[in-house]
Parts: structure tokens; C-alpha cells; sequence
């Protein structure tokens, strides 16, 4: 599944390796599998617990963090993250939120967010724009941060 995205997946000499941090298999398995179609290297993290053994025994260029798991949320990891790797960007991923829970995220340390479902396509530019040390898109510029989940159709893939 090739995006139409024009993001430079690797820098010569190897992969970017990053984490995804979600509790839904599904969604974990899905993200990986565009992100290593796009060329990157991925691990996986399952809950806050696992990301952070994960990061205290691997470097990664860049973190996908969904904001709602039991037990340590995305939310509450955000802080550790930025402690133990400050220069790493995290995009949040959540279902659920509103314009204080990106304002909460971003004053953590997130690089941005996305409100799933979210266009895969949104997904592999943001990761670009990160990895290539770009600011994020201005509010409202990139697909999948602009509209709460509230504001979709209930039958909406993810809006649950």
C-alpha cells in the first residue's frame, strides 16, 4: 500500500526506526505496516510499560503515541518520554479529544496530533515533516487534526 506521499523514508545508510505505542493490536498492526511500506523500520509497544522498557533500551526517531490505554496513558507517558529522549518527536493518535486535549499534549512536549481515523497519508507527511526537523502544520493544515471525533459520523471507522 504505497501513499502518494513525497516524504524521504530513510537517510542514506539506513532506516529511521520508530515506535508506535497502542493498545489496540489492530491499529498498531495497521500503522506499522504503511510505516514500513514507506521504508521505515517499526517497533511496537503495546501499553506505557512496555514503551518505556522499549525506550530506555532502544533509540527511535520518532514516537506514534496513542493517547488513551489502560493503566499509563499516552497522556501521562508524554513527560517521561520527553525526560529520557527530549529530542525526539512524538505525534499523539487518539479517538478521543478535544481542543484541550491537543493544547495538553502539545504543552507536554507532543510534536502534533492526529484525531483518528486519520488519512495514512496525514500520518506518513507528519512523520516526514518531524523526522525532517520541520515545525508542524499550522492548526487546521493537516488532514486528520482539524476535526474532532465528535464531529464525524458515529459509523466512522475509529471514531469509537
Amino acid at each position: 500500500m504505497q501513499t502518494d506521499a513525497t516524504v524521504e523514508p530513510s537517510p542514506p545508510g539506513g532506516s529511521v526506526r520508530l515506535l508506535i505505542v497502542d493498545d489496540d493490536p489492530e491499529m498498531r498492526e495497521l500503522l506499522a505496516e504503511v510505516l514500513i511500506e514507506e521504508g521505515y523500520d517499526v517497533a511496537e509497544a503495546a501499553d506505557g510499560a512496555q514503551a518505556l522498557i522499549r525506550l530506555r533500551a532502544e533509540g527511535f526517531g520518532a514516537i506514534i503515541l496513542d493517547k488513551n490505554m489502560p493503566g499509563l496513558s499516552g497522556l501521562d507517558l508524554l513527560p517521561g518520554i520527553r525526560t529520557m529522549c527530549p529530542e525526539t518527536p512524538v505525534i499523539v493518535i487518539t479517538a478521543f479529544g478535544n481542543p484541550e486535549t491537543y493544547d495538553r499534549a502539545v504543552q507536554s512536549g507532543a510534536y502534533d496530533h492526529l484525531f483518528k481515523p486519520f488519512p495514512m497519508t496525514a500520518l506518513v507527511q507528519l512523520v516526514g515533516r518531524a523526522l525532517r526537523g520541520e515545525p508542524p502544520p499550522a492548526a487546521g493544515q493537516s488532514p486528520g487534526s482539524d476535526v474532532c471525533p465528535q464531529e464525524r459520523a458515529p459509523s466512522c471507522p475509529g471514531a469509537n
